[in-house]
């Protein structure tokens, strides 16, 4: 079953100038805003957000719970629109999403911004899927140039969305509530433009004579909750480790145990329960293209959360404490990785060997990431070259994944493959995630005290003023440390270097560690194979007007949108 693929000469010439395809791609283009709205301008307002409306020590469940919940759902989203047409889940998730935007505007306390934030990874899980809902409109060749363009859109806020947020907190009335108030507004504009615009393959057009209620009853509901109670186990796991629990703890280690025997459970069940509709069909899994295209896709992703994770904290360790310094240097990575993405959409198609063409780029960032070692107090420029670089390199990597995994699947399942590639791009940047930060927390309970007492004591601190001064540089208190007896300006400067060594030294063992996941990554990309073939004048689904024609697929139907029907 299935809407058959279309050749490009089968549509009309005014197909991609109608209002209904124009009135699409901006709204699409809008909700991949939205998506980078609701998480990177938050995340990079969560202090201010505590010291509004807290102080609350779950503030950090804001970003937690978007990225638990998105994680989870773009899978589901991904194949339901497969199989019943994806207008009302887009137009659903942005109508979600405004509503989510607006309880964390005006909300009056951190469990309501929170609850706001549940709805936003909601809608989040819906605007995932901007990469492919107007790819599979377009010939498969115009993919990449499509896609370039959507990340184009999202530029200033995927690319300084750290400083907007502080600009927006240090020179507005409102603060950090018009990160959500923007938020409003592209979801607003969105909703309208989809309702009046945008009409794929609905049911009819993909299942004529099925009945909804017969695949309603075929869906995979147990494999969903397997899936689902699994990755929110370990990706709440992960998430509590080292933080608000000892890894050792029996929460932290209860829920990991679950989630993994909830994720080997769903495996199982899929390969051998006889389901008329899985929600994951292992087919898909056993072609070596798809899953080594997916492994490159996470692995490299893993490797992005290193400079994504640690860069901001090595700027403010090593270089600055200022605000909005902070969030100018920190933009390198995330300019580099648009910049990367908009450079493989132009260049995907026309240069060719795809495979090479990731190899290329898991090389890279391989590279730039584990050379991040090499970062101190003192070179501040080769932190910012490297991010850039290697945040590049991620963006190439990112659109040339996206192209490629729903290309080696049938048209009709381009959203169950593009929607596992982003959950599980997701599991592992939360496994990352807390393996970089355990590293980091490790070495700088070593490397700080030893670097420190023999700085300190060396320059001529007395013995008997180190537990003290130990206490203060833990809790980054520089008044502190000044007062600290026996202290003089010489020995407080050499100190403070000796604390930016103790960080560079510790940041060093975290990179280094990235070069075991990039090495992971080439490795898959090496065992891809290439899609050159496939980026021809084929394209997957073609819009229609409000009423769905059963005609289309016999040929018996006028293909002008201009007129207002299918």
């Amino acid at each position: 079953m299935g809407v058959e693929p279309l050749d490009l000469d089968q549509l009309p010439a005014a197909y991609y100038r109608s209002m209904n395809f124009i009135g699409s791609l901006t709204a699409v283009g809008l909700m991949a805003i939205s998506l980078y709205l609701g998480y990177m301008l938050p995340v990079n307002s969560l202090s201010a957000i505590n010291a509004d409306l807290g102080p609350d020590p779950s503030y950090s469940l804001i970003s937690t719970s978007f990225t638990l919940i998105s994680g989870v759902a773009v899978l589901l989203v991904g194949r339901l629109g497969d199989i019943f047409g994806r207008r009302y889940f887009l137009i659903g998730g942005q109508v979600v999403g405004l509503v989510g935007a607006i309880v964390c505007a005006t909300a009056k306390n951190i469990p309501t911004v929170i609850g706001g934030s549940v709805l936003c990874g909601l809608a989040a899980a819906v605007q995932l899927t901007f990469t492919f809902v107007i790819a599979e409109l377009v010939p498969n060749k115009a993919r990449p140039l499509v896609n370039a363009g959507l990340f184009i859109a999202t530029l200033p806020f995927a690319g300084f969305g750290a400083i907007i947020a502080q600009l927006l907190i240090a020179n507005t009335k409102a603060s950090w509530r018009w990160t959500y108030y923007l938020n409003i507004i592209t979801c607003g504009l969105s909703v309208i433009l989809l309702a009046c615009f945008y009409f794929p393959p609905g049911w009819d057009r993909k299942h004529k004579g099925e009945s909804k209620l017969n695949a309603i009853k075929k869906f995979d509901y147990a494999g969903f909750v397997l899936y689902a109670a699994g990755v929110i186990l370990v990706l709440l796991g992960l998430s509590w480790g080292g933080t608000s629990y000892a890894w050792s703890s029996s929460h932290v280690v209860a829920v990991l145990v679950i989630g993994f025997v909830s994720l080997i459970a769903f495996v199982l069940y899929e390969i051998f329960m006889p389901l008329e509709q899985p929600l994951l069909p292992m087919s898909l899994l056993r072609d070596r293209g798809y899953s080594a295209t997916v492994g490159s896709a996470i692995v490299g992703n893993m490797v992005y959360f290193s400079m994504s994770l640690l860069w901001p904290q090595a700027i403010g360790a090593l270089f600055t404490t200022d605000t909005i310094k902070t969030g100018w240097l920190s933009s390198s990575v995330g300019l580099g990785v648009i910049i990367g993405e908009i450079a493989a959409g132009l260049l995907m198609k026309p240069v060719g060997h795809s495979k090479y063409q990731l190899i290329t780029c898991t090389v890279i960032i391989t590279t730039f990431s584990g050379a991040l070692a090499a970062l101190n107090q003192n070179r501040q420029a080769l932190g910012i070259a490297f991010t850039a670089v290697g945040g590049f390199a991620v963006g190439y990597l990112e659109l040339v994944t996206l192209i490629m995994c729903p290309l080696f699947c049938r048209p009709e399942d381009i959203g169950l493959a593009s929607g596992f590639l982003g959950s599980a791009k997701q599991v592992g940047g939360t496994i990352a995630t807390a393996i970089y930060v355990a590293i980091l927390k490790n070495r700088l309970a070593v490397n700080l005290p030893h670097d420190v007492s023999t700085t300190a004591l060396s320059a001529g601190l007395p013995q008997s003023s180190l537990t003290e001064l130990l206490t203060a540089v833990s809790a980054s208190d520089a008044a502190a440390m000044k007062s600290v007896p026996g202290m003089t300006s010489q020995i407080l400067a050499l100190v403070s270097d000796a604390v930016k060594t103790a960080y560079s030294e510790s940041f060093r063992t975290v990179f280094l560690v990235t070069i075991a996941f990039g090495g992971l990554s080439v490795m898959a990309a090496v065992c891809t194979v290439s899609v050159d073939s496939k980026l021809n004048n084929e394209v997957a689904a073609k819009l229609g007007g409000g009423e769905e024609s059963l005609d289309f697929e016999k040929g018996n139907v006028d293909l002008s949108l201009e007129k207002g029907h299918n």
